[in-house]
């Protein structure tokens, strides 16, 4: 018996290998095939731009920005590039061939409200060219209808409709919890409003902290709303009244959604999709499908992008937490964020950067190395802006002081100018377990950062004085970069948040706008009219994205990928915890963070 499961075992173990191999032969075979053989797409007069957003919108790739966990959810695009869709619509307003554009936005799961405002302005700039657009959905979310308002013509599906509600930001307060557990959080902080670590300490939100995003979320909010009406035509105060009296709308519609959004004027017909195809065939002579001139958009990129050279602007992001060490899933890493820098400090082939910030902070060391570099590439004689994508708050923002200018859009979350340090200890959790912790330490810091005991007097006082310490550097940092009196300064850091409109206008930003201003702003000081860009993206082979993309494949095949989205906003709400687990590394960590989100 023993013999035969010996022999059945190595049966099974050589047919585990040859399927792995025949996999990886068959992948490698794939990507052959698909370099030698790939038809380059044609561009076609009298031809239809379709723009699909799905997934999250990301400043970069979803295998780069996203992390494993959002590729793996998402059976298709996890994520959509911001600046692919940006460029596309961008180069579509003067290319003569594209004479509309057609946007699907039902998979569109997840966008900050700067990165739809720059689509939206896309779309503005096509529509000045006289190009007509349209879009189509199931139905609108507020971030997909961010994006609809700006199209010629917004089509919904029958049993759609439009989902406008104002936004909210809801955080989980483990403090009661983890008392219950015997976790002691230390929190050593710096600014009255930095609200990031009172979640691990507090069951409720403090009255700062409510006043701190009470103050940036209205100015938010009215941008919104105001963006719409304009867009559509629509009377100020329309979007609040309408939520306000929604209920009301809706029994008069007798529970149509469809109905009210077309009484409100915030759609413009009710099709079906085989219906919308048939319109846009009408339009434009399409007798069959085979007369179908449906450009891809990121087809269209390929075929019509050429490769930088010469004299160039480099674009950097910075991404995601700003950690210690090297990039992570939905991070960046001081250390390839340095190096890429570095690049461009050091080749001739750069006259400019611009560091593109989508960032609530993380670690200060890590936030200052990046900015330090960014000092050197001035020093190097190189202009730098930064540009602001959703955030560029706290560490964020700290990275940001290193460069000659900074725009932001107005709707973008910067500030939160405060520290905070902290230390989770688990020696009440043991008292409950009735276990004992105790050794020998030859000092009476040496055991400091051990969570099972006590946090001692002497580590209290030397965290106390090592964030404020920070916070005096942060708040003398702004003062020198912005060229503003440091008590100016202090009276508007504490923590606190504003949006890119309020930064202006307080000083902390020089102008509003997109990406492409903060290029054009680049060009002009490096005397560059018109300079190519080129984006130094992070390390990502073609080969690493084509095996997420199988994986995602796959999962989706096999019914995981509707399990992992069930589980998604439950991993959300955890994440906090795990970062309460990463301070209780290192030496006596420093955090620019901000917990500054909405939706």
């Amino acid at each position: 018996m023993i013999k035969f499961l010996k022999t059945f075992w190595r049966g099974l173990d050589f047919l585990r290998r040859l399927t792995l191999n025949l996999v990886f032969f068959a992948v490698v075979i794939g990507v052959i095939f698909a370099v030698l053989y790939e038809k380059p797409v044609g561009v076609p007069q009298g031809s239809v731009l379709l723009v699909t957003l799905s997934g999250q919108i990301s400043e970069e790739d979803d295998f780069n920005s996203q992390g494993t966990f959002a590729s793996m959810v998402d059976g298709s695009d996890s994520t959509t590039r911001l600046r692919d869709v940006t460029g596309a619509l961008t180069l579509a307003a003067a290319d003569k061939r594209i004479v509309a554009v057609h946007f699907r936005v039902q998979d569109l799961q997840k966008a900050g409200l700067a990165s739809l405002r720059e689509i939206g302005s896309a779309m503005d700039r096509v529509k000045a060219a006289g190009k007509k657009i349209t879009v189509w959905s199931t139905g609108y979310s507020q971030a997909q209808y961010a994006v609809a308002a700006h199209a010629n013509e917004v089509f919904v599906h029958p049993m759609g409709g439009v989902m406008l509600r104002g936004i909210s930001g809801t955080r989980l307060y483990w403090g009661e919890a983890l008392k219950n557990l015997g976790v002691t959080v230390h929190v050593y902080r710096a600014g009255e409003f930095k609200s990031a670590p009172e979640v691990f300490v507090r069951s409720s939100p403090s009255k700062e902290s409510l006043e701190a995003d009470r103050f940036w979320m209205k100015d938010v909010w009215r941008q919104y709303t105001a963006n719409i009406e304009s867009s559509r035509g629509l009377m100020p105060g329309a979007v609040d009244k309408m939520i306000a009296t929604y209920p009301e709308l809706l029994e008069k519609a007798q529970g149509d959604m469809s109905r009210v959004a077309l009484d409100q004027s915030l759609i413009d017909s009710v099709y079906t999709s085989d219906e919308v195809v048939d319109i846009l065939r009408t339009r434009m002579g399409w007798k069959t499908a085979a007369d179908e001139k449906l450009v891809d958009y990121r087809s269209y990129l390929d075929a019509v992008e050429t490769a930088p050279s010469g004299k160039r602007i480099a674009v950097v992001t910075i991404e995601g937490e700003i950690k210690d060490g090297g990039d992570g899933p939905g991070m960046t890493g001081e250390r390839d964020a340095v190096e890429r820098l570095r690049l461009v400090r050091e080749s001739p082939d750069y006259a400019a950067l611009v560091v593109r910030i989508d960032s609530p902070g993380g670690s200060t060391v890590a936030s200052e190395l990046i900015r330090r570099e960014l000092e050197l590439v001035k020093k190097a004689g190189k202009p730098v802006v930064a540009s602001f994508g959703d955030y560029a708050a706290s560490g964020g923002y700290w990275v940001a002081l290193g460069a000659n200018r900074i725009v932001t859009d107005p709707m973008s979350v910067t500030g939160s100018i405060g520290v905070f340090g902290m230390l989770p200890t688990f020696e009440k959790s043991l008292e409950k377990l009735s276990l004992g912790a105790g050794g020998v330490a030859t000092s009476n810091i040496a055991d400091a950062m051990n969570p099972l005991t006590a946090v001692t007097p002497e580590y209290e006082k030397m965290m106390e004085l090592t964030v404020a310490r920070t916070y005096r550097d942060f708040v003398a940092l702004v003062a020198k970069s912005r060229k503003m009196d440091e008590q100016k300064v202090a009276s508007l850091a504490q923590g606190r948040v504003f949006t890119g409109r309020q930064a202006v206008d307080m000083g902390l930003a020089d102008t509003l706008g997109g990406m492409q201003t903060a290029i054009t702003l680049a060009s002009d000081m490096a005397k560059l009219a018109n300079a190519p860009v080129e984006f130094i993206e992070r390390d990502a082979s073609g080969f690493s994205m084509m095996l997420m993309r199988l994986v995602r494949r796959a999962m989706a095949q096999s019914g995981m990928t509707d399990v992992l989205k069930l589980a998604a906003p439950a991993a959300q709400t955890l994440l906090p915890v795990e970062r309460l687990k990463q301070t209780s590394s290192g030496e006596m960590p420093t955090y620019a963070h901000c917990l500054c989100s909405a939706q």
